[in-house]
């Protein structure tokens, strides 16, 4: 009986081990491109990318908007001839760590 528990206790720590880094897997949509900001500033042009990007990202659902937890993050800036800024951001769009898309069914235990 005794030799039962201690495989039991295995396979149930192999098992919880297993689950856990799929459990904590992180969702990422494709790739999103934010539209190009126009501003007196580098700084204020990148802030209203990223922005501009995280409501077009916002658009997939809750949680999505996240500009801090995208990934393949780059913003593009230029600077115009008459001193402005012209910047652009892309990324995908992922939803906090164990999170999974309000869409997705569910697979009932």
């Amino acid at each position: 009986m005794r030799h039962h528990r201690c495989r039991t206790a295995a396979f149930l720590f192999v098992l919880a081990a297993t689950l856990t880094p799929a459990a904590a897997a992180q969702y990422c949509g494709e790739r999103l491109e934010g539209g190009a900001v126009l501003r007196p500033t580098e700084a204020e042009a990148r802030k209203d990318a990223e922005n501009w990007w995280a409501s077009r990202a916002g658009s997939l659902g809750k949680g999505f908007q996240d500009w801090n937890i995208a990934k393949d993050k780059s913003i593009d800036c230029s600077e115009k001839s008459d001193g402005t800024f012209r910047c652009s951001a892309a990324a995908k769009p992922c939803l906090p760590e164990g999170t999974l898309p309000s869409d997705v069914p569910k697979l009932e235990m």
